[in-house]
């Protein structure tokens, strides 16, 4: 069968493309932010205990990286099914069950994603609106550690219908997968 034919059996192929680069880029995104805080974190160290100079900038840039990182990395969490459910009573059921639970533990993961993304987007403009600064001399904005909560519960909440629906969605077996 040709490539073509495939993508009329299977309508959810041109999608996989998509949703690769997706999360190739929130995965790049993540390890770039936990590694940019671990190396700042590191250079901070030996520079305040190897030289007696510390600039308050390095600290920020760690935490920033850090809320960051846990902000749109919790997604890779329900992608990969090691988010936090109720494993131990799916085992007693059999493959219908286990849906169920797992799409009852998706609705409720989804309302606490749109509860983020929406205090996220409210402490935004709240921050954005009065100015508001950290109390330290460099005075950097407070307001992209709330930008983090928003688009992490963006970034939840896409991932949490995505994996619902896979795991309802029947499974294809192609004849380019079979190949």
């Amino acid at each position: 069968m040709s490539d073509q034919t495939d993508g009329m059996l299977n309508p959810h192929q041109k999608f996989k493309k998509f949703w690769c680069g997706f999360d190739a880029f929130t995965d790049a995104i993540t390890a770039s932010l936990f590694i940019l805080g671990a190396i700042a974190m590191f250079l901070m160290v030996v520079t305040r205990y190897g030289f007696s100079w510390s600039d308050p900038s390095v600290e920020i840039l760690v935490r920033y990286s850090v809320i960051w990182g846990t902000f749109v990395g919790i997604a890779a969490a329900v992608r990969f099914s090691v988010n936090i459910r109720f494993t131990l009573v799916e085992h007693l059921f059999r493959e219908k069950g286990r849906r169920i639970i797992q799409s009852s533990a998706n609705v409720l993961t989804l309302i606490l994603a749109v509860g983020l993304a929406l205090s996220g987007i409210t402490l935004t403009e709240e921050t954005m609106m009065f100015d508001e600064r950290m109390p330290t001399s460099l005075r950097w904005f407070i307001w992209p550690f709330h930008a983090a909560i928003f688009f992490g519960g963006c970034l939840l909440a896409v991932q949490v219908i995505r994996t619902t629906v896979d795991l309802w969605r029947p499974i294809h077996n192609s004849s380019t997968e079979t190949r």
